[in-house]
């Protein structure tokens, strides 16, 4: 494509950029020959290389950009028109040894494929048992993504180009073909006590790792499926996998032994605040096992606080008691806690011993903690702090980090113990002792019993990995199951599911406790650790956190991205990504060193007065699967919140570089926001509006079209560590108001409801909203519509909120000249009762009016109504009542 075929178009809009200086901005634009010209003919994808040169003036010579910027040439993937199910045959190029099944597909627009070898894995006693099997090669490899473990209880992203290079064991690969297709192969693991990994070998083949703890004959097992989207086809593998879990014996027996009181199927990320009980059978007070209805909501959506790098493992209530005072005292009210490690009995001496030596030797806590005995202490803490819901206690799955001791304390004689021997290169290496599977179920219901006596409501059972670091065959093969089973019953008895299952990243705990989807959703550590004094962790940390949230969103669990600090670097940074993560937010702060307003940013009151997070429906995730650490690219993290169609698309931007760096992008690279058809009338055709939290501004509507124009980009600079959310809400409108006597006046309204302003995910505080054309408030409806020709008609909103602040409604209105104002357009309503002038406002600054550029598209005025919900909550003594949410009634006439 020549510069003679570009024209300049309207300059991008500009959401964030912190620099003083101004810059100019415009976008080129032009259009490439279509390749698939013929209708009636296959044509397959093709990759096309472009770059671009450029001079300041006609004075100057042509520069090529990667000589100045160190750009590489871009590349273009052309996808052909055609129908996705005609893909070709296998998508890798087999090696001898290996049958293929082409299987049906759960996900539309996928091919499914499943692989198994023609020869078995041998089985045997030694942990260093493991066969491989080459499987072959992609067709035609442009870029690849890995899921792999970088060590037994993390996983992390890998990516490259063409050649696939393996550095670890890795549980998932996709490829992007040059000719558009994405390939994604899954190991299979969670059946059949085999584990399987891939690897790579110096010519770039896939090859197939196994261990096989069965004791009998069985096979090398990997799907595969294709579709021209990553997600389509990452979702029709992990379908199939969740299937063959459900079908194996050993599902099958973990699921008949759950407690009947768990609803049968999980809770939906519409549905969080469905209790924890049989859908059919209700209490038995005469069965101490059946406990009482437990509301999820407040465990997924509390602000919670961890004891670990705030306090550290030199840990007792009077600490505790302080630091929770300091939230307090500074109007954050945390509903959540978590008392991390070193709580217990456990022998050997703090700051003197290796932890790795030390064992369990008691369920009561350790008397330099808690001195009169952890019942004591929770009920002291409850009462100086009412407000907190939830507390959970660490522990490691098998007791502590060296296990259980076989010579101190009651668990030595009140349970069976087996010696068991961890591999080389674990921690705690060596020769330990754990509870045997025999009495693991016992051991764990005696342990919870214990802890939900004590008013522990939540567990945080960390050291999971363990199980896949025995040495030997025996015991990985008589542990593995029990454990997760017994440990699975237990906190659904006994804490109604509220639980955070750390350091699992293990293949065989991932398929077969968490693809299920029979019990409550429960939360999964999603990555390696945050590490506050470690500069260079920070954006890998959200990085790998992204990355994996593309395995983790089709496992029934809630990501936990861990813990972090307020009062750092990269506070901010850590706090976008945990508010769009769809998981838990819990910060770890040091008494006295707290952003309060960070805090206030990432959280809103509810109406009952709570501190509560607004997390989004749905799990973010990176949204260029691609695009490697080091490229230089921005890091963007997209989610969805609400019902389709209808609910806002939320992306946060991440500058991971070493540098400042500029970028652009279509609107339609935010969840939720399409393109409309040619042919769809232009009434209608959707239209968003897009705020960013950092600035504050918002766009003018933007319809996306092809083709795609200046008028479709927005466009940012971040600095270093620099970050932004950006929230795209959907136009409603427009809606047409008449003038009085019949007349409309051609006064066309179009609004947004933007949710709660000044907060990271403000938009996910909403939790509906509907519009109505009608007359004034209080008038007899059916006598209005009888004779609406002679009365004002005005845009009456009705939204409905799960948490208090600045309430948001963008507006644009044509057809008047009449600025619009509170005292004589606008009505408020909380609970039926007249908001206060003074909690309402209309802002005009930092909002885009963007000339009408094509059919249908309109401009006028804009503006913004602040309503100060909470505040007006106040003046107005609401009371929350049985509800959890509050109506506002807004009337613009």
């Amino acid at each position: 494509m020549g510069s003679r075929n570009l024209k300049v178009d309207i300059n991008p809009t500009v959401l964030y950029d912190n620099r003083e200086n101004r810059l100019y901005r415009c976008t080129f634009e032009g259009n490439l020959p279509t390749p698939f010209p013929v209708e009636g003919k296959t044509y397959k994808g093709r990759k096309v290389s472009f770059t671009v040169r450029y001079r300041i003036n006609s004075n100057e010579a042509w520069t090529w950009v990667k000589d100045n910027f160190a750009t590489g040439d871009g590349v273009l993937i052309l996808q052909p028109p055609l129908d996705p199910n005609y893909l070709g045959g296998s998508p890798v190029e087999l090696n001898n040894g290996w049958h293929i099944r082409k299987l049906t597909s759960e996900a539309p627009e996928a091919r499914l494929y499943s692989f198994e070898s023609s020869t078995t894995i041998p089985y045997g006693e030694d942990n260093a048992v493991e066969e491989h099997k080459i499987l072959g090669k992609v067709h035609m490899p442009h870029k690849w993504f890995a899921l792999v473990r970088i060590w037994s209880p993390w996983l992390a992203p890998r990516h490259g180009d063409r050649k696939l290079h393996l550095p670890e064991p890795a549980v998932l690969i996709s490829f992007l073909r040059s000719d558009g297709l994405n390939v994604v192969l899954l190991a299979v693991n969670g059946i059949d006590d085999v584990l399987t990994t891939f690897k790579s070998d110096d010519d770039g083949n896939i090859v197939v790792a196994a261990r096989n703890d069965t004791g009998h004959d069985r096979k090398f097992k990997v799907l595969a499926a294709t579709a021209y989207k990553f997600e389509v086809a990452n979702a029709a593998v992990m379908y199939e996998m969740r299937k063959l879990v459900r079908q194996s014996s050993a599902y099958q027996e973990t699921a008949q032994s759950l407690p009947t009181h768990i609803r049968h199927e999980s809770l939906d990320s519409e549905a969080d605040t469905v209790i924890v009980s049989d859908m059919h059978d209700k209490r038995d007070p005469a069965n101490d096992d059946s406990p009482a209805p437990q509301w999820l909501a407040s465990w997924y959506d509390s602000l919670a606080y961890c004891t670990w790098n705030s306090l550290g493992q030199d840990l007792n209530l009077e600490k505790i008691i302080a630091a929770l005072q300091h939230f307090q005292d500074n109007d954050i009210h945390i509903a959540n806690m978590i008392i991390d490690d070193n709580w217990q009995s456990i022998t050997g001496t703090q700051g003197v011993d290796n932890q790795f030596t030390r064992a369990m030797t008691a369920f009561e806590a350790t008397p330099h903690a808690f001195p009169d005995g952890l019942k004591a202490g929770i009920t002291q803490i409850r009462q100086k702090f009412p407000h907190i819901r939830d507390i959970a206690v660490w522990h490691a799955l098998m007791g502590y980090w060296g296990c259980i001791s076989p010579t101190e304390g009651h668990l030595k004689d009140d349970y069976k113990l087996l010696p068991i021997t961890l591999k080389e290169g674990t921690p705690a290496a060596g020769n330990k002792h754990t509870i045997h599977p025999d009495d693991i179920h016992k051991f764990y219901n005696d342990f919870y019993t214990f802890l939900s006596n004590a008013g522990i409501t939540a567990v945080k059972t960390d050291v999971q990995f363990y199980l896949d670091e025995l040495a030997s065959t025996a015991a990985r093969r008589a542990l593995i199951t029990p454990y997760q089973s017994a440990w699975t019953q237990s906190h659904l008895r006994h804490l109604s599911g509220k639980a955070i299952s750390c350091m699992s990243q293990i293949p065989q705990i991932l398929h077969h406790s968490f693809l299920p989807t029979n019990t409550p959703r429960i939360m999964l550590r999603n990555s390696d650790d945050f590490f506050p004094d470690v500069p260079t962790s920070h954006p890998w940390h959200v990085f790998a956190n992204a990355h994996t949230a593309l395995f983790v969103q089709h496992l029934n669990v809630l990501p936990d991205w861990d813990m972090f600090q307020t009062s750092h670097a990269y506070s901010g940074f850590h706090a976008a990504a945990r508010c769009v993560s769809g998981g838990p937010i819990y910060i770890t702060d040091y008494p006295g060193h707290s952003d309060i307003g960070l805090i206030k940013a990432m959280t809103a009151r509810n109406p009952r007065g709570e501190t509560v997070i607004l997390r989004p429906s749905n799990v973010g995730k990176t949204l260029d699967v691609y695009d490697g650490y080091e490229s230089g690219a921005v890091l963007r993290v997209g989610t969805y919140d609400g019902r389709a169609d209808v609910g806002s698309g939320i992306m946060a931007v991440f500058n991971i570089a070493e540098q400042e760096i500029n970028f652009m992008l279509p609107v339609t690279r935010i969840p939720g926001v399409s393109m409309n058809d040619a042919e769809t009338p232009v009434e209608k055709r959707k239209s968003w509006v897009v705020r960013s939290h950092m600035s504050g501004r918002v766009t003018g509507p933007i319809t996306p079209m092809l083709p795609v124009g200046g008028g479709m980009l927005v466009q940012a600079n971040l600095p270093v560590s620099g970050y932004d959310i950006w929230a795209a809400v959907p136009v409603h409108g427009a809606f047409e108001l008449g003038t009085g006597a019949g007349e409309t006046g051609g006064r066309s309204l179009q609004v947004a409801v933007m949710g709660l302003l000044g907060k990271m995910t403000g938009a996910c505080a909403l939790v509906g909203s509907s519009f109505a054309v009608t007359g004034p408030p209080g008038a007899d409806e059916q006598v209005w519509n009888e004779a609406q020709r002679d009365v004002e008609r005005r845009l009456k909103i009705d939204v409905q909120m799960k948490a208090l602040g600045v309430l948001g409604v963008w507006f644009q209105i044509a057809g008047s000249e009449k600025e619009v104002t509170v005292e004589d357009d606008l009505l408020v309503l909380m609970r039926g009762k007249v908001t206060p002038q003074g909690r309402v406002r209309i802002r005009t600054e930092g909002l885009t009016t963007p000339p009408a550029r094509g059919e249908g598209e309109i401009s006028g005025k804009v503006g913004m109504v602040e309503i100060d919900t909470e505040g007006a909550w106040d003046d107005l003594e609401l009371e929350a009542g049985y509800g959890n949410e509050v109506g506002i009634e807004v009337f613009i006439s």
